[in-house]
């Protein structure tokens, strides 16, 4: 029964589908511009310090990890 229903509405899932036309189909974002000759100068020291305190930390635990492995697998 399930079966039947099913193949049933199987050609609608295979119609083709109606694009809306070119007067309805206009963006709801505005996309300016950035401004290259003004950086903001928040915005790009907050990137390079989270990219400078991610990179400590990750240098960090790479050394606690060789550590904890030379500890475990008896080489210090």
């Amino acid at each position: 029964m399930a079966m039947s229903v099913l193949l049933r509405s199987f050609p609608r899932l295979l119609a083709r589908t109606r694009l809306p036309s070119g007067s309805s189909a206009r963006s709801k974002f505005y996309v300016r511009e950035p401004l290259h000759d003004k950086p903001d100068w928040l915005k790009v020291g907050l990137t390079l310090g989270t990219s400078a305190v991610l990179w400590f930390y990750l240098i960090k635990q790479h050394n606690e990890d060789v550590l904890e492995y030379k500890r475990r697998n008896g080489l210090e």
